[in-house]
This record gives C-alpha cells, sequence and structure tokens, in this order.
C-alpha cells in the first residue's frame, strides 16, 4: 500500500510538471511531510488500532492513503498559497481526529462529514456540484432544506470516496469562503491568526487551543 501510494504521488508531481511547469507544482504536500503534520497515521496499524476499540472499521485511513487525494484537490482547486494549504489540512485533521472519522459520530448528525465535517447544507452542494445526477436521483422532487436522514445519508455517500471528501475543504475554501483564497491579507505563510479568523469567520465555528496545536504541527511540517 505504502509503496502504490508513493508511485501515486511520484506520478501527481511529474503530471503536475509536465502539464504547469515546476512552480506551479510547488504546493504538493510529500508523505513525510504529512507524517510529520500527522505521526499517528503514519503508523501501519493505526486504523486497525482505532477499529478495534470503537468498532467503527471502514472511516480510517492512514496518511499513505490521504496524501495522494489532497494532492489531487490542491491542483483541481487551484490553492497555491502554502497559508491557505496548511490552514485545510488542519482543518480536518481536527474534524476528523486525525484520519479516523468521514462522518459525524457525535452527536450523530445524519448528513454531515467528509473529512471537514461539513454541516448538511454544505455536503449537498457539494455533492450536487460533484455527482449531478446522482445527486438528483438521491433527492428527487424532496425539499433538500428538509430531507429524510435517508435521503441525507444516500448523498452524503456520493462524497465520502477519498477523493472527494479530501477535497471538500479546498472546495470549501475556493467556493464557500472565497474572500480567503488568494488573499494577500488572510492565510498568510506562517499566520496562526489568519488561521484563527478563517476557523471563527469562514468555516464559522469555535475556536480552541486543540485547534491552534493542530495549525502548529502542520504548519511546522509542511515545507515547499
Amino acid at each position: 500500500m505504502l509503496r502504490n501510494s508513493l508511485l501515486a504521488t511520484i506520478g501527481i508531481v511529474w503530471l503536475c510538471i509536465a502539464t504547469s511547469g515546476y512552480a506551479a507544482c510547488k504546493g504538493l504536500v510529500s508523505l513525510a511531510a504529512l507524517n510529520k503534520a500527522n505521526p499517528d497515521a503514519a503508523s501501519a496499524d493505526y486504523c486497525s488500532s482505532f477499529a478495534s476499540s470503537s468498532g467503527i472499521s471502514d472511516e480510517c485511513v492512514l496518511n499513505s492513503a490521504a496524501v495522494s487525494p489532497i494532492n489531487k484537490a490542491i491542483r483541481k482547486y487551484k490553492v497555491t498559497g502554502r497559508g491557505e494549504i496548511v490552514a485545510t489540512l488542519a482543518w480536518m485533521l481536527y474534524e476528523s481526529d486525525s484520519w479516523k472519522y468521514n462522518i459525524n459520530h457525535f452527536p450523530g448528525n445524519v448528513g454531515q462529514g467528509t473529512r471537514t465535517m461539513m454541516s448538511w447544507n454544505y455536503v449537498s452542494q457539494y455533492a450536487k456540484q460533484l455527482h449531478p445526477t446522482a445527486y438528483e436521483q438521491a433527492v428527487g422532487s424532496s425539499d433538500v432544506s428538509s430531507a429524510n436522514n435517508s435521503t441525507k445519508t444516500a448523498v452524503i455517500d456520493l462524497v465520502l470516496d477519498n477523493d472527494d471528501s479530501f477535497g471538500a475543504g479546498f472546495w470549501y475554501l475556493t467556493t464557500q469562503a472565497p474572500s480567503f483564497h488568494n488573499s494577500p491579507n488572510k492565510l498568510r505563510d506562517g499566520n496562526m491568526q489568519d488561521f484563527q479568523d478563517y476557523v471563527q469567520s469562514g468555516i464559522v465555528t469555535s475556536w480552541n487551543s486543540d485547534r491552534q496545536a493542530i495549525w502548529t504541527m502542520v504548519n511546522d511540517a509542511i515545507v515547499f
């Protein structure tokens, strides 16, 4: 698995360089950097140990499975600023508890998930944009604002694969909080206060010391 992940990452890097040039590809995240930012998920038995203790066996992934989807999303949504990439990784690591969870379990809000734990409103928009035909089939004539749990489950299932789930944070930044994207005054490189502002005003959620600690680890680890 590790060998395949490394080969996939190398392939993405070379494809990016071939099509866009080296300068445009400097923002890719290496597996070594991700392992430094999230050391627990570098261990081969990380997910099996979590499954044994939690009974949740199909959501946890290792860094080796996360790195390629993360880099695909960076390229797809054209997020090149180091501050934006660090912020998005820190957000996802916090919300997913270091890649353990892909849907909300506490308290168990149906329709809330991806590695960002986006609320149903955003999950619905994301799924509709990425998979419009399947989305329409899942929703039918339902009013998404009052969708039942069955509909919410069918919709969120569309975006829980690794590529879509790890891409959610980059989609959110560029489409739902665009004032924080490519701004000279927001999410600047190495600026923790900018990340706090993004959490509180862009993601619109609460700030705490755990978010700061995770951001610090990611910021120290990610080097372009």
